[in-house]
């Protein structure tokens, strides 16, 4: 009963909303989601439908029960809230293919400085691409990088379809630039019969230098964070704490405020928040 009704709201959804759906549509195929749009639609259109009806008939009854308003009032305010729920739900669905392909587009590129060296090495040893290609494939250590050639080498194995044409498809779905052209500059050189050691030589260089040059931003901007944290987090409050000291020899309080309250602010809440703060953005900032 649960898929039909998924498929059902899928072809409601793709009929009346399919243009508009368009982007949503690449998005959902080229960030490897394990469902296919037409299912992914209908699971957006059913979850909305469902959070509809059944939000406007719970906060009807809380607003009518609990909060005594009359039909009118609990009405109005039962179709508002629904309706930024519903508008909620149905935003988190469509912009979850989003993230899911920015967090693999950038997980890809983060690893292709490690992964492309490797597949040089493998691939001076003398193995056939394939071969390469189900090593990558088998080598979780580079992520998404690493996932990508798995598809290939299931297109490969599953599928039945020749190196040249599996790693053709997968150029095209990927959801990294960089990488797809990687890909089909490795697929022109098989195909030509090119030498595959000195092409996985010069993206190898390139990668190099790129991942060199990210290392260097990097170390600046750590720098930068860290005299951050130096003057904000150890020498103002410690400069803060001496003024506010000398000011509780002359007066109890300071701009009406009572001085030991904030001594206790800034030592009690001001330092350990501002420090969480400092660790959480320190946790985002990535090579």
């Amino acid at each position: 009963m649960y898929s039909e009704l998924i498929q059902l709201f899928g072809k409601i959804g793709t009929k009346f909303f399919g243009k508009k759906l368009q982007s949503l549509k690449e998005l959902v195929e080229k960030s490897n989601l394990p469902i296919i749009y037409e299912k992914y639609i209908g699971k957006l259109f059913f979850y909305a439908f469902i959070c509809l009806n059944v939000s406007l008939v719970f906060f009807l009854y809380f607003f009518l029960i609990f909060w005594k308003l009359n039909f009118a009032q609990s009405f109005i305010v039962s179709l508002i809230l629904t309706l930024t729920l519903t508008w909620t739900i149905a935003t988190v669905f469509y912009l979850y293919p989003f993230y899911k392909y920015s967090k693999q587009m950038k997980d890809i590129e983060r690893n292709m400085p490690f992964g492309i060296p490797y597949m040089k090495i493998i691939s001076k040893s003398g193995v056939p691409p394939e071969q390469m290609i189900k090593y990558i494939a088998e080598d979780k250590e580079f992520g998404e990088f690493s996932r990508e050639f798995e598809r290939i080498y299931k297109q490969i194995i599953l599928v039945g379809k020749d190196v040249t044409s599996s790693i053709s498809e997968i150029a095209f779905r990927t959801p990294s630039e960089k990488f797809k052209n990687f890909l089909l500059g490795l697929n022109s050189t098989i195909l030509s019969g090119g030498n595959i050691n000195l092409y996985l030589n010069e993206e190898s260089r390139k990668e190099i230098d790129v991942y060199r040059e990210r290392q260097r931003k990097y170390t600046t901007l750590m720098s930068f964070l860290a005299d951050i944290y130096i003057v904000v987090f150890l020498i103002a409050p410690l400069v803060i704490m001496i003024l506010l000291t000398t000011f509780s020899l002359i007066t109890s309080t300071f701009f009406s405020f009572n001085i030991l309250f904030l001594m206790k602010l800034l030592v009690y809440v001001f330092v350990p928040v501002g420090g969480l703060i400092y660790l959480v953005i320190l946790g985002l900032v990535k090579v």
